[in-house]
């Protein structure tokens, strides 16, 4: 899987350093992290860049963490996020008031840094086993060995190229999230260029023309925005 893109949220100034620190020192490449203060500003994140783990405070201003994780749970874009709920409360109660809020995942303040990385890692081997399980759910018809590079639709290979195989991973990765279209290339790519919007849409449509008459349609483009793979849940 390419590296998880985690998005905290946290209300304390102090605990953002933390977590800014902890990102930028431990895990870099393996995370990456975008860090606010509360839900408002995470629902507008995740309205626009795909993420994958969700760092949760509990005792957030206004749209409580619990309120939060229930909102992201109920809503198909983000149901599938891994949810890690950091809190200060630590009674028995209150992780289980935690766990029925649809968290994956509950962690009491304070923490060790190295719990803190076990917890993110075993959130991000989790989704690698659902992506895995639910492939065939999201793309009915797909057979896919993604180490060696092999693929049948509907009993026919297609052959597609590295590039191609690495955009069509993060899209059933994260289904109908928005991809930014500097989010594909950075991830991809990774160095400067000045056709790389040109080599970004080449190889979309490249993608779209393989997945056939039934998958490519999905493959849609957002204009001024990116790119997102139309699944149903």
């Amino acid at each position: 899987m390419k590296s998880q893109r985690v998005l905290v949220v946290e209300d304390e100034a102090p605990m953002r350093e933390v977590y800014r620190a902890f990102f930028e020192k431990r895990l870099s490449p393996e995370f990456e992290a975008v860090i606010v203060s509360d839900a408002e500003q995470a629902l507008g994140i995740l309205g626009e860049q795909a993420v994958d783990i969700v760092v949760l405070d509990w005792g957030l201003p206004g749209i409580s963490g619990a309120h939060l994780a229930k909102a992201l749970r109920a809503d198909a874009k983000t149901r599938a996020l891994g949810i890690l709920m950091v809190t200060a409360k630590a009674s028995l109660g209150d992780e289980i008031v935690a766990l029925e809020s649809g968290v994956d995942d509950h962690m009491a303040k304070p923490f060790d840094e190295s719990v803190l990385q076990a917890r993110l890692r075993s959130l991000s081997r989790r989704r690698e086993r659902i992506f895995a399980r639910n492939q065939t759910d999201l793309f009915p018809g797909l057979t896919a060995d993604w180490s060696a590079g092999r693929f049948t639709l509907d009993g026919s290979p297609i052959h597609l190229t590295p590039k191609e195989i690495d955009l069509l991973q993060i899209f059933l990765q994260r289904p109908t999230m928005i991809h930014t279209y500097s989010y594909l290339w950075q991830t991809l790519w990774g160095y400067d260029s000045e056709r790389w919007e040109h080599i970004l849409s080449a190889t979309v449509s490249s993608l779209r023309k393989k997945l056939g008459p039934e998958w490519g349609p999905r493959l849609q483009a957002h204009t001024g925005k990116g790119y997102a793979f139309k699944v149903q849940f």
